[in-house]
């Protein structure tokens, strides 16, 4: 439990804090499995690795679906060639897949769950997969108490559990932040920031938060994207939100192994 609520914390202050005191618990100060492991630290513990776009995708079992899909249209033992028909074949399959969940929901009518202007927003914007992951955000933000209010800092905490961890969300007006990472690791906005627009009677999703990976083809039509550059920002004069508010590229992983020897 205790190596659990490590694992998930947001802060790598509070992890650098509390992962002494934990090894020390249970005494394993000395075994190397754990001292390797926290050396390599930045490329496992979601606190360091939040602050990239992944897509949510860390576990083996993403990878392990990807790699059923692919399996069904390549072997190992086909050519080149073949293998690059195949992959355009796969990519058709996608596609397909999407027209028709697009279509489905096109003839059963709105899967909007609230009256909401900012699900609907999102609804209109949204891929199918990625209106879910937004519900699922959307549909828990109303379970989060705005402990304190200071100027453009929220301070939220889980209602029911007086005791659980609490989230620090910067809003402006325009541009916001969130201490759990999400938006930055998903690209969807989390169930804390969207407690603080229903808190503060915001009634639309900005556009720099509706990523056009995440977008319908058709919503990107004419679509202008937002490019922020050092200059936008000097003139926007923005003081309580940093740079880490931005999605950044993941960190490169380290070679394993001895190199090929030719």
């Amino acid at each position: 439990m205790d190596f659990y609520k490590l694992y998930k914390l947001d802060s790598c202050e509070e992890f650098e804090n509390q992962w002494p005191q934990v090894i020390a618990k249970y005494d394993m100060l000395a075994n190397k499995h754990v001292n390797g492991l926290y050396q390599i630290k930045y490329f496992w513990v979601p606190c360091y690795l939040r602050g990239y776009f992944f897509g949510g995708m860390t576990t083996t079992g993403r990878s392990e679906s990807i790699n059923a899909f692919i399996k069904r249209f390549v072997s190992s033992h086909i050519s080149l060639i073949q293998f690059v028909k195949q992959i355009e074949l796969s990519i058709e399959d996608v596609e397909q897949t999407q027209s028709h969940d697009t279509m489905l929901e096109t003839y059963r009518g709105s899967s909007l769950r609230t009256l909401s202007p900012l699900e609907d927003q999102a609804h209109s914007v949204l891929t199918p997969y990625a209106f879910k992951l937004f519900q699922e955000e959307f549909g828990r933000a109303t379970q989060y108490s705005v402990l304190q209010e200071n100027g453009f800092e929220f301070v939220l905490q889980y209602y029911k559990d007086k005791t659980s961890q609490k989230h620090i969300v910067l809003w402006d007006g325009e541009m916001t932040t969130c201490s759990c990472k999400h938006f930055e690791f998903w690209g969807i906005l989390c169930r804390h920031i969207l407690s603080v627009f229903l808190h503060k009677d915001c009634y639309r999703i900005p556009t720099m938060y509706l990523l056009s990976r995440w977008c319908r083809e058709t919503s990107l039509m004419g679509k202008e994207l937002l490019v922020l550059d050092g200059e936008d920002l000097v003139d926007k004069e923005i003081d309580v939100i940093d740079e880490d508010c931005f999605v950044h590229c993941p960190p490169i992983s380290k070679k394993k192994g001895r190199p090929k020897q030719k």
